[in-house]
């Protein structure tokens, strides 16, 4: 071939034909492979893994599959009955978001300490405090 190009080609094995060879400085893939999705990393989900694991713990003598949210759950409420007010707290926050009030009245409840009371009630607190509850219907 002379550089003619009115010369005629063979078409066959390993000789495809012009038209549908790849241009020059033309990529032979111009979309390219595609990109991968970053990977999300979403708090909440590793969160939940972490809590929904669960651990073999002796619970009284017996060996107990718990996971370890349960575990927490456990221990802070055993902080709680202890008299750790900031762990009921936790406590009573955790409860009122899953035992609502009735829908025919609104509860209020106040989880407060000593001092609070004190300085809520005067010097009198118990009384006062035991006054309230009572008009609540609870009793001691």
């Amino acid at each position: 071939m002379s550089g003619n190009s009115e010369e005629t080609y063979e078409v066959g094995y390993r000789k495809p034909p012009k038209a549908t060879r790849f241009k020059k400085g033309g990529s032979g893939n111009p979309s390219g492979r595609p990109k991968r999705p970053a990977n999300v990393i979403d708090p909440a989900i590793i969160i939940h893994m972490i809590g929904n694991e669960e651990i073999v713990v002796d619970d009284n003598g017996k060996r107990k599959r718990m996971t370890k949210d349960e575990i927490y759950f456990r221990r802070l409420f055993a902080k709680a009955i202890r008299g750790d007010l900031k762990a009921a707290r936790i406590v009573m926050d955790m409860a009122a978001n899953y035992f609502s009030p009735d829908p025919s009245g609104e509860w209020n409840y106040r989880f407060i300490g000593v001092t609070e009371a004190q300085q809520s009630y005067g010097k009198n607190w118990r009384r006062r405090v035991d006054e309230l509850n009572m008009l609540r219907g609870f009793s001691r």
